[in-house]
């Protein structure tokens, strides 16, 4: 963190630790927070810190993030706090021992079904979109018309295609999460997918190239696929997260 001592490790138990860091009060302190909270460079810099820290541990057997700026004044109170939940940081940690979280994204182009790749083509300008020489307006509105329906049947189509990817994935992992509130967030949104999934450490190779096998199949559909990982288990720490949502 910015204007910290570094991080250091204090042990919390059999086989299990706390990495922390000690931070001054006049930067960390409630006044201080309250202030930097209403300046995104500020938590920026802090969150990028928090990640690189979280990241650094990812080779262990399970690591639990806990979230940006949750302080203590001491090792005492931050060991109080992990007594305190032992039995639901012991359970997090049993789920997700040697698990990675992967994240892909499934979005909807039209001009990808084309490649096959489920990869986006050009972003250049169609020809289809405007007039052509010597077209009638009724002529060009009825043909925006048609390209406008063949759009929304391709859309449902690629729907369709991405509600079974996710199942059929989500079998596949140990645990796996939608954030449906983020596809539905934008009326007409073209983000068919955005999950995340809980992967064990040693499937990662096999389920990335899954993931690009799919991608090639569901590029005929129109559907562009983004994966992002290994990450820390991040959707997959609450103590009341489930086998799939």
């Amino acid at each position: 963190m910015p204007g910290a001592d570094g991080i250091r490790v204090v042990r919390a138990g059999d086989g299990l630790w706390l990495i922390v860091s000690d931070v001054p009060v006049e930067e960390y302190g409630e006044d201080a927070l309250t202030k930097g909270l209403h300046n995104i460079e500020w938590v920026g810099r802090r969150a990028m810190a928090h990640e690189a820290v979280v990241e650094r541990f990812l080779t262990a057997r399970a690591v639990l993030p806990m979230k940006l700026f949750t302080l203590f004044t001491g090792d005492e109170r931050a060991l109080a706090h992990v007594t305190r939940h032992a039995r639901g940081i012991a359970r997090v940690l049993a789920r997700v021992d040697r698990q990675l979280e992967w994240g892909v994204r499934l979005t909807f182009d039209e001009r990808a079904g084309a490649s096959g790749e489920g990869q986006a083509e050009s972003r250049g300008p169609k020809r289809s979109t405007v007039a052509r020489p010597g077209e009638t307006g009724a002529a060009y509105l009825t043909r925006k018309k048609d390209q406008r329906d063949r759009t929304r049947v391709r859309l449902a189509h690629a729907r369709s295609a991405g509600e079974r990817w996710y199942r059929s994935m989500a079998r596949q992992a140990t645990a796996a999460h939608r954030r449906k509130a983020v596809e539905q967030a934008a009326s007409g949104s073209r983000l068919i997918v955005d999950a995340a999934f809980l992967i064990p450490a040693r499937r990662a190779t096999s389920f990335r190239a899954e993931v690009r096998r799919q991608a090639r199949d569901l590029g005929m559909a129109g559907v562009v696929v983004a994966l992002t990982g290994p990450w820390p288990p991040y959707n997959f720490v609450s103590v009341g997260a489930g086998r799939s949502s």
